[in-house]
């Protein structure tokens, strides 16, 4: 029944995708163009229209709008790297009401892990700048020119944890990556908060960080039945 210490029924382990529905990366992003923008080509730019729709994507999809040519748009993306990792990092937040969703399931002594589509000194500063480094148990992120398998990053959390996939949830907001790590086995929650969060009718959706905890111990005291 995927008992965790306690006597209700919940999973042992729920690993977040800590790009799409931990970390608020939108305002960093913001900053990483606008000021590359300014500080390489010496015009200001106001990139708030494009946020939502680009702030997942490669740096070069939204510089190719903001450019003048593709040659300032491969330099300005080179320049967005650095700061992302520097001087953007204090820009970074956590999704409103994460830090208590997090405490709740720590509280159900469920283990807690991530994956991330970041090189992973950059994904632990992002982690240890955010302070969710109090809940997070396990990191599993990417190696520097590394292609991005979510359901290999899964696993590895699921071995540090020493959890099986049918005892854990993913929790994330691509519905591609939630795919392809239920077909390791887990259940997958969709982040309806999360901007990709979309809508597949086989994947529930946790609507509010608030709502994480009653959702996924609702699923898990009725599967099976």
């Amino acid at each position: 029944m995927g008992l965790a210490g306690g006597h209700r029924p919940h999973p042992r382990a729920i690993v977040f995708d800590l790009d799409r529905c931990l970390i608020d990366s939108r305002t960093a992003w913001r900053f990483c163009i606008e000021e590359a923008v300014a500080s390489a080509a010496g015009r200001r730019v106001d990139a708030s229209s494009l946020v939502d729709e680009y702030h997942t994507r490669p740096w070069r999809d939204a510089l190719g709008i903001l450019a003048s040519s593709s040659e300032e748009a491969r330099n300005l993306a080179v320049l967005c790297d650095a700061m992302f990792e520097r001087s953007a990092m204090k820009k970074l937040l956590v999704h409103e009401g994460i830090g208590m969703a997090l405490h709740a399931l720590r509280g159900e002594r469920i283990e807690i892990g991530a994956i991330s589509r970041l090189p992973h000194g950059v994904a632990v500063k992002q982690i240890q700048s955010t302070g969710l480094d109090r809940f997070v148990a396990v990191l599993s992120a990417t190696l520097p020119g590394e292609p991005w398998v979510p359901a290999a990053r899964f696993d590895v959390c699921l071995a540090f944890l020493a959890t099986g996939a049918p005892d854990s949830a993913f929790i994330s907001g691509d519905l591609r990556d939630l795919d392809a790590v239920a077909g390791r086995g887990a259940r997958p929650f969709a982040a309806g908060w999360a901007h990709h969060a979309g809508e597949n009718p086989g994947v529930p959706v946790i609507a509010s960080p608030p709502e994480m905890r009653h959702t996924i111990m609702r699923y898990w005291a009725t599967r099976g039945l």
